[in-house]
């Protein structure tokens, strides 16, 4: 058997960052990085108890469950992804909207508009 040593990596892998694209995660990480809350009362009271659901872990938003583990909270451009990645499954079955939804939170996702989307 003859073996090499690689000296750099045979696969480059180029990650690229879309457009700061507002989602509906953003005013509660902002609250809970730096203590920014937006600039009505009203909807900063409304931030502020929503924040209490939620934290951030290696710079991650994460839902707390009350009988699960925490949540991954998805950005509107991975959602499509996560969704056709569960519906598909390994065998390609289709499921419906409701079925899809609870298997995205066994499988570790938040997202308030997760039945809509589905």
């Amino acid at each position: 058997m003859i073996q090499g040593l690689v000296k750099e990596p045979t696969v480059t892998l180029h990650i690229t960052q879309a457009a700061d694209i507002p989602s509906w995660m953003d005013p509660i990480t902002e609250y809970l990085e730096k203590g920014k809350l937006l600039e009505d009362e009203k909807a900063a009271k409304v931030v502020r108890r929503e924040a209490a659901k939620y934290v951030i872990v290696q710079g991650q938003l994460f839902k707390r469950g009350l009988n699960q583990s925490l949540l991954k909270c998805l950005h509107p451009d991975q959602t499509d992804y996560v969704l056709s990645e569960v519906h598909e499954g390994c065998c390609g079955y289709h499921i419906g909207r409701r079925a899809l939804a609870q298997k995205l939170v066994r499988a570790g996702y938040y997202r308030p508009s997760m039945m809509a989307d589905s």
